[in-house]
């Protein structure tokens, strides 16, 4: 059993590469901050001594240093703290394992934690997390989908195989439940722009070129019109936990 546990460890962890973080478009690593994820940060950090709990290529910890606060990143794979360097992003970097934190007790003001948690024994990490954190956890995990799989379809962060599991808001909370919150608010996010997609799945089925070229404005104008004017699902893929403690 041991020895197959490892070979499991060793199959997953494969999957933590540069590569992998480009496929599945990590913002930590390219730099393009994903603009709900700041928003997160700018809604809900407190304090100014900031941990950014598997932080890939310090990208945020850049952001936040910019706007004046102490941060730290600490991330398991020095391949990826290695971008940061090269990169000379600002901050302080910390090689580490989010399960087993080479930090002291409530050693920071704030924690946020975007999609880590999925990859990991998520409730010995939390534990370590709200041990290292005075005030506040702002925790981003992937949502269980609950439309998709109806058409047989599914979205490019499901196909991560180094992803455990997925969450559903009652499976968060009762993660977060573990370290007793004085306060915890959840709420979805990065929502699919499901208006466009409905957009580009639709195609005319006109006739000839002339008939193509003749109708196409009016149809497309009143396509549009029809478009702007339907009820679309709000179909999220994520989860945010917003913690105090």
């Amino acid at each position: 059993k041991k020895l197959l546990a490892l070979i499991i460890l060793k199959i997953l962890t494969m999957g933590y590469s540069l590569e992998n973080a480009k496929k599945f478009n990590w913002s930590s690593i390219s730099g393009n901050l994903n603009a709900e994820r700041v928003s997160h940060l700018e809604n809900y950090l407190v304090g100014n001594k900031i941990l950014d709990a598997g932080c890939g290529g310090g990208a945020y910890v850049e952001f936040l240093s910019h706007k004046g606060h102490e941060v730290t990143g600490i991330d398991k794979y020095d391949e990826f703290l290695k971008v940061a360097r090269e990169q000379g992003r600002e901050g302080n970097y910390v090689q580490g394992d989010l399960t087993n934190l080479p930090f002291a007790d409530k050693a920071f003001d704030c924690t946020f934690c975007f999609d880590v948690l999925e990859h990991i024994d998520d409730l010995l990490a939390i534990k370590e997390l709200a041990r290292v954190t005075k005030k506040r956890l702002i925790i981003a995990v992937p949502k269980e989908d609950e439309v998709m799989r109806e058409f047989n379809l599914t979205f490019l962060h499901y196909q991560d195989r180094t992803h455990l599991r997925n969450y559903t808001e009652k499976s968060l909370e009762y993660l977060c439940s573990t370290i007793d919150p004085v306060n915890l608010t959840i709420y979805p996010e990065l929502s699919i722009p499901t208006q466009l997609l409905v957009r580009n799945l639709i195609e005319p089925r006109l006739g000839s070129s002339f008939l193509k070229s003749f109708v196409w404005k009016e149809y497309h104008h009143l396509l549009s019109k029809l478009l702007d004017k339907a009820q679309y699902k709000v179909i999220h893929t994520g989860l945010v936990a917003v913690t105090d403690l």
